[in-house]
């Protein structure tokens, strides 16, 4: 459900192609409340929609090229 709600592929590249390649970044790290990775939740929806929107789809690739300094977000994405 989290990964339809961001879009369902990469913000930055596109790629779609198999969703266990495809991770959730937090914009801005001191913003985040949880792990949405952590398998178990139980939150309700409502409150990982309202982090979800905190964060950004990406393949595994864009993603550590993020965290590797190489690329950086879209600006349109960083809002």
């Amino acid at each position: 459900m989290a990964i339809k709600y961001k879009g369902g592929k990469c913000t930055i590249c596109g790629y779609d192609k198999y969703v266990g390649s495809l991770s959730l970044h937090h914009r801005n790290p001191k913003e985040k409340d949880f792990g949405l990775s952590v398998r178990g939740l139980t939150r309700s929806w409502t409150k990982i929609q309202t982090e979800l929107d905190k964060c950004t789809l990406l393949c595994l690739n864009c993603h550590m090229e993020i965290h590797g300094n190489i690329m950086q977000l879209p600006e349109e994405t960083q809002k």
